[in-house]
């Protein structure tokens, strides 16, 4: 196993992508980061698979807790 470092940037000419964009997608891309930007969530991890499968998991078990065996 080799540990070869390739500098991407070499082969990127960064300031040719940033003008991709047309004026409503910066606007776009700009309203985007600034929503990110005021989330309270930022920085936290979102998992909504384990949150679903707990909810679910509550549902059924308030569902059943007043079945008599």
């Amino acid at each position: 196993m080799s540990n070869t470092f390739v500098d991407t940037m070499d082969d990127t000419d960064v300031m040719e992508m940033q003008d991709d964009l047309t004026p409503e997608e910066k606007a776009d891309w700009f309203c985007s980061i600034e929503h990110d930007l005021r989330n309270p969530n930022r920085g936290k991890v979102h998992r909504p698979i384990e949150m679903f499968w707990q909810k679910l998991e509550d549902s059924v078990k308030k569902h059943y807790a007043g079945v008599s065996r």
